[in-house]
């Protein structure tokens, strides 16, 4: 699988949407149910959503999360397969400060929610992750300043 970054806004048309966060100093991430690997909040954008609209939602629905800021972070370009499925298509990431977290949505695909100091061991998305988390690790630097 091969991840390109851009800066946000320049591949225009979007598949998924994808939320890096972070709740007290922390990395929010997540275990699909039936998965031994973490991932962060994303997922497919919805007929007639935005990208910024998908990565609100995903957010929430994989970690519970209930207010945040969101802000711009990079568009990226993923090609590949994952469990023998073409996952080709581009994406947006955003980045979001959880102030409050809650519960799991019923409906959610997650099994759990954890919180690590560094990115954890076991990635679902190993590329994309290691091409977003430079920018990631930036913005977080700023936010903290």
């Amino acid at each position: 699988m091969l991840c390109n970054v851009y800066p946000f806004g320049t591949l225009k048309t979007y598949k998924y949407a994808d939320t890096v966060s972070v709740h007290k100093g922390q990395w929010i991430f997540c275990q699909k149910k039936g998965r031994t690997t973490w991932e962060h909040p994303a997922g497919h954008i919805d007929p007639g959503e935005t990208p910024e609209q998908a990565a609100r939602r995903e957010l929430y629905e994989e970690s519970g999360a209930i207010d945040f800021d969101l802000t711009p972070l990079c568009d990226y370009r993923v090609e590949g397969e994952f469990n023998g499925r073409d996952i080709t298509g581009n994406g947006q990431v955003f980045y979001a400060d959880v102030r409050t977290m809650g519960n799991l949505p019923p409906h959610s695909e997650m099994a759990q929610v954890a919180f690590f100091d560094t990115l954890p061991d076991h990635l679902t998305y190993p590329a994309p992750t290691d091409a977003i988390f430079p920018l990631v690790a930036r913005k977080r630097n700023q936010s903290v300043e």
